[in-house]
């Protein structure tokens, strides 16, 4: 009978399983109260959209705040935010603007397989 090398091959399945993870990561966790940026469809975008853009008579403004407490998610740029609220839940002066991308070791999640939303947050420019 022909012998089977068992722990090789859970060590080479291992490293394609964790490299797949890691390089789709879609957000990453933050740890004070966030604002950022979001398109009519909620997906994050520059914060410059929503501090430049001009008065509108009707009230309806393209560009909006998304508030994010302290332990949630901030996605990359084009991807969807979630888990905050266009309403702050404290003094809208203590939430600070995202950083443009995840800090070095912060605790990220989501996109395994890089399914459904493309790319790796994309530029710093958010396009």
């Amino acid at each position: 009978m022909k012998k089977f090398n068992l722990p090789l091959t859970t060590a080479i399945s291992a490293a394609i399983l964790a490299s797949a993870g890691c390089s789709s990561d879609k957000e990453w966790q933050i740890n004070s109260n966030t604002k950022l940026c979001v398109d009519p469809s909620g997906n994050r975008v520059t914060e410059d959209k929503c501090a430049s853009q001009p008065s509108s008579a009707t009230g309806i403004m393209p560009y909006r705040w998304y508030y994010i407490s302290s332990g949630g998610y901030v996605p990359y740029y084009n991807s969807p935010a979630s888990g905050g609220s266009y309403s702050p839940s404290a003094p809208a002066e203590s939430y600070l603007p995202a950083p443009v991308a995840a800090p070095e070791g912060a605790v990220t999640r989501g996109g395994f397989g890089g399914i459904g939303g493309g790319g790796e947050g994309g530029d710093a420019a958010g396009e």
